[in-house]
């Protein structure tokens, strides 16, 4: 069965967000631990593979299960060890679905139709990268392969056929643009580059084509030196910080690192346009307030309503149903392969026993002819039955199929099937399912899907009068009553603001 749990910039605030995704680079070794410690105490193993995509803006995970219930808790309780977070502050964060609403999320998500800047080209590299590791480190299957596959070929079809807002450019891109436009152009203008990650090398290069003046580059992690070496440009050191801050017109600022630049550092800066681009902001919040400086955040760079009345939108989203279908179409027929398998096995089985007679019989150059054209014979006669049987099961008629071979032929192959053909049958009767969970049709939130753990939560959110709380409503009451950790590893240098 396909499922997945979803947390992004689309049902949270970055800062809850930004909590959630500490460490999820370690969340494949996490699972694997969990299902260790699962087997140990005798349980099944739950996951037949996974394929983590983690991004500034959107932490997801793609499970090929059997059980449904049992795959979103173990994926919570993942979250809650690498984040620090309580179990019950992920299940907020997460929305969970099985199916046909994962295949087009994720292909909508490749495609960059689902990104803070629409139509954007690093999201499609970065799911690459996400399924690549899964697959070096043999954490995929052939139905995560298939799904990941058409995805690929899905960002392709809508970048070349539909381009949409960015159309293909990078975030980076959009957000100099952006500060172009503020600054009215670039040339000569002198740059301080906050970072050294890769927003700081696109948006290096970017600047640099466009003409900009001197650029130099800070880094909170003391890293400034190589990158500073490697692009041929100034380095800033700490004590020169505010020198720099004052004597630049753009400050590009994604390290990731939290709070480096602070009001008092701008305060005789003039015109200053800062482009914070790390979800895990360099700025101090009163630096938007400043006169004289102009701060264009992630938030700032999506695309007006005009974007989405694009139609070439409407195009876009029409090729990702065209490959939600193709994908459903290959996992039917995949379904029946097994079948075949078994078909062919058993009539050239037989083939073999009666070759073996006749070359009892018949020697020589006479033995070889009659046994190619018994093969041959036996490829026509297969070929009918298996086009029929692809047809079947593009047609929605598999499961009649391997009911009349196993009538026919005595041969049982639906064992197993449940694992990897993407039906939601067997998730009514996840073993791990407990008394009447919901198993959603769509995409639904992790805590409506389970039995609630506890109250604690819906008390607090009590406490603050509310009715009808949004997803970072809760998440936010739940941190605040301590369900965050009180200190958090910082992030890499660069890592936060890379990523789509």
């Amino acid at each position: 069965m396909l499922a997945a749990l979803r947390a992004s910039h689309e049902h949270l605030d970055l800062d809850v967000l930004d909590a959630l995704t500490r460490d999820a680079d370690t969340l494949p070794a996490v699972l694997a631990e969990l299902e260790r410690e699962r087997g140990a105490a005798g349980a099944a193993p739950v996951l037949a593979g996974e394929v983590v995509v983690s991004t500034c803006n959107r932490l997801e995970i793609y499970l090929d299960t059997d059980r449904f219930h049992e795959g979103v808790d173990l994926v919570v309780d993942a979250v809650a060890r690498t984040s620090g977070l309580d179990s019950e502050v992920v299940s907020l964060c997460f929305e969970a679905a099985m199916d046909a609403p994962v295949t087009q999320h994720l292909y909508e998500v490749t495609s960059g139709l689902r990104s803070l800047v629409l139509g954007e080209a690093e999201i499609a590299g970065q799911v690459r990268q996400s399924y690549e590791s899964a697959r070096r480190e043999g954490r995929t299957t052939s139905m995560l392969h298939d799904l990941f596959q058409h995805a690929f070929r899905c960002a392709k079809s809508v970048a070349t056929q539909a381009p949409v807002g960015a159309a293909g450019r990078s975030g980076a891109t959009v957000a100099i643009d952006r500060g172009g436009i503020e600054l009215g152009g670039y040339a000569g203008r002198s740059v301080l580059i906050v970072g050294t990650g890769a927003y700081a090398r696109l948006g290096l290069a970017e600047l640099m084509r466009r003409g900009a003046g001197e650029v130099r580059v800070f880094s909170p992690s003391g890293r400034a030196a190589g990158f500073a070496e490697r692009h041929g440009i100034a380095r800033v050191e700490r004590s020169g910080l505010e020198q720099a801050l004052r004597e630049a017109d753009l400050v590009l600022a994604c390290s990731g690192r939290g709070t480096s630049l602070f009001p008092e550092q701008f305060l005789t800066a003039g015109r200053t346009v800062v482009l914070d681009l790390a979800l895990r902001s360099d700025l101090h919040p009163l630096v938007r307030h400043l006169k004289g400086v102009t701060v264009l955040g992630l938030e700032d760079l999506k695309l007006g309503i005009d974007a989405h009345a694009d139609p070439a939108l409407r195009t876009a989203h029409e090729i990702v149903g065209e490959n939600v279908e193709a994908f459903r179409v290959q996992q039917e027929v995949r379904r029946i392969d097994p079948a075949m398998a078994a078909l062919r096995r058993e009539v050239f089985d037989a083939a073999d026993g009666e070759i073996d007679r006749l070359r009892r019989d018949v020697s020589g150059e006479t033995a070889d002819q009659l046994e190619r054209s018994v093969r041959r014979i036996l490829a026509r006669v297969m070929h009918q039955p298996a086009e029929r049987a692809r047809h079947l099961a593009e047609t929605g008629y598999a499961d009649a199929y391997v009911e009349a071979f196993h009538t026919i032929f005595g041969i049982d192959i639906s064992a197993g099937q449940e694992l990897t053909t993407g039906s939601g049958g067997s998730a009514g009767s996840d073993g791990g399912a407990a008394g009447d969970a919901p198993v959603p049709a769509g995409w639904m939130r992790v805590d409506r899907t389970v039995p609630p753990r506890g109250g604690e939560l819906l008390e607090a959110a009590a406490e603050v009068g509310a009715q009808r709380l949004s997803t970072s409503d809760l998440a936010r009451v739940a941190l605040r009553g301590g369900g965050c950790p009180v200190e958090h590893a910082p992030a890499a240098d660069g890592g936060s603001g890379t990523r789509g």
